[in-house]
Parts: structure tokens; sequence; C-alpha cells
């Protein structure tokens, strides 16, 4: 019930914010929310460009993701099908003109969904097949594995608890008024309850460089960004012994703001496989669309509302919505 409260005031807010004031175009903070794959602690995007020292700034994030697959290959058994919930408050705090520090605390829900009949009904419309949704059971839940050596997982009831809880310290190496870049280390800390599959059970590490090219127009203005970022992944209690302990990620993206208020966007984002596995859901590198933009709610707050896509299908979620309420103090 707290997600579709929290979703429809998102949606309440984007009509009556408006007037808005000037739009900043940085990256969308998307991931990959398959189950087995949003347990682990890859590298997200987020703005190469720091806070000013003694600056203080929060973004609130809520994603919803929907998933329905089932996959049977070399003895490997998956069943996906689900809602995931994703509350996530971000703190970043300015301690010198290169060097921010942060904490991602977030909140995960597992739950059986209400999305599945708007999704069918959508693939319907546009003429594209629903897949293994035509075998599933309208919002459920059920995440299965099983495999001939016991490394398995089994969930088919709703949970909520505390995520893994993300620590971040980001060095900004280059700094001008059109281009910046920086390197960004986190540690996941294993917070989270592998059961519940809120988190893995083991402690992660990344390294990620990003970097941002601004276009100033005659109105508005343009702007390029990506990433690239390693990742050390402990076996955790996540299908412990099929756990690829080294994986790399990135992401490109570009946005432009035709209006003072409003910013358009578009990214890819992409890692590497996280497990060894024959199957698409856990042996395949994915690939995200994500499409929307910004809104901006005030001299410091904006809006990011963003609609994901998977590319490689079944090695992420089917689709995802996306929302970020950030403010700078």
């Amino acid at each position: 019930m707290f997600p579709r409260i929290l979703l429809c005031a998102t949606l309440v807010m984007t009509t009556v914010a408006l007037p808005a004031w000037g739009v900043e175009l940085t990256p969308f903070s998307v991931r990959n929310f398959s189950p087995a794959a949003l347990v682990k602690g890859l590298p997200v995007a987020e703005s190469a460009r720091v806070n000013q020292p003694g600056q203080f700034s929060t973004r609130l994030g809520f994603d919803i993701s929907n998933i329905a697959t089932d996959d049977h290959k070399n003895g490997e058994d998956i069943v996906l099908d689900g809602e995931t919930y994703v509350a996530n408050l971000g703190l970043r705090y300015g301690l010198s003109e290169q060097l921010q520090v942060g904490i991602d605390l977030p909140w995960v829900w597992q739950s059986k969904g209400f999305l599945d009949g708007f999704i069918e009904d959508f693939h319907d419309l546009i003429g594209v097949t629903n897949g293994d949704r035509n075998n599933m059971s309208k919002d459920n839940i059920n995440y299965a594995y099983t495999s001939g050596d016991g490394d398995d997982f089994q969930l088919d009831n709703e949970t909520n608890g505390i995520g893994d809880i993300r620590l971040l310290a980001t060095w900004q190496w280059h700094d001008t008024e059109e281009t910046v870049a920086s390197l960004q280390a986190s540690i996941k800390a294993p917070t989270g309850d592998a059961d519940k599959f809120t988190g893995s059970g083991g402690w992660d590490v990344s390294l990620a460089l990003s970097a941002q090219q601004d276009f100033p127009l005659e109105k508005g203005s343009v702007s390029l960004w990506g990433g690239l970022g390693g990742s050390w992944l402990d076996d955790g209690d996540v299908l412990k012994d099929r756990v690829e302990n080294w994986a790399a990620s990135g992401w490109l993206g570009a946005g432009w703001s035709p209006l003072d208020w409003l910013g358009l966007k578009l990214q890819l984002d992409s890692h590497s496989a996280l497990y060894d596995s024959e199957l698409d859901e856990l042996g395949t590198p994915a690939l995200i669309l994500t499409m929307g933009g910004t809104l901006g709610l005030g001299e410091r707050t904006s809006l990011d509302i963003g609609v994901g896509e998977d590319l490689s299908v079944n090695a992420s979620s089917d689709v995802t919505f996306h929302f970020q309420l950030a403010h700078k103090f």
C-alpha cells in the first residue's frame, strides 16, 4: 500500500509544482532491479560534479520494477515473477572543492504488485508479445531457482526490509565550466536480508570513472555523459557458488533542456554477467534503456521521471518506473 501512496503523491506533485526554475541535466540514477542483480553493489550513475565545500544535498528515489520470466537450460530452472519497489534516501556532503562523501539508505519491497495487467494490455496495444507472461498468473510473486548443484533459492511470499547500505566517496579530478570528470569509490555493506531478497549477505566494492560535457545553446543546453566501473562482488548468500566475483558496468546518456524548467534525457546502462549460468536471467550481460526527463521544481529542487526497458531480454526487469526528488541546501 505504501508504494502506491508514494507513487500517487509523486504524480500529483509533478502537476501542481509548476511554474519552475532552471534545471540541471544529470544522469538517471538507475540500475538493474531483477531480484538477483538488485542485491549486488554495482556503481550507479550520478552527477560527476561534486557539492561545494559545506554543501549538503539529498535525493529521495523511488523505483517500481516488474519482471515475469521462466527459463530452463542444462539442468538449471528459473522463475522470476513479481514486482520490486525500492525507496532510497541518498545524502551527499562536500568536504572540499574536490571531495564529496555520501551514503545511500534503501528500503526494499518484494511484492506481488499490480502492474501485470497494465503491462500485458500495453504490449497487446503496440503488438509486442507477452512472452512468458501468458503462462503466469497476474499479480503473483515467485522467485525460484534450482540446479543440480543445490545452490538454489525460493521466495513466494511478500517481503520488505532495509536494503544493503552504500558508503561513497567521490573525487572530482577535472572541472571546467562545461566539462567535469570524477572518480567514485563505493562500499556496499550486508545490511539487507538475502532470504528476503533485500540484500546479498556480502560486501561489495566498486570504482567508477564518470564524466560530463555540457554544450550551452542560445536557448537551453545539451549534455553528454558516461561512466565506466569495475566491482569486486563478495560471494554472499544468493547463489554464492555461482557469483562472478568481478564485474564491469557502464552508462552512456544525453540530455536536452529546451525550456528552463524541463530537461529531456535518454540513457543506456549495462553490466557484465553477475553469475556463472547458462540462463539469460543470470548469466547474460544486461542492457537497459531509460527514457524520460527532469522537472525543475524550484531553484534547488528537481524531479527525475523515467521509464526503463530491458534491451537484453530477461537479463533485467521488463520495465522500471523511476522517480527521484533531489534538493540542494
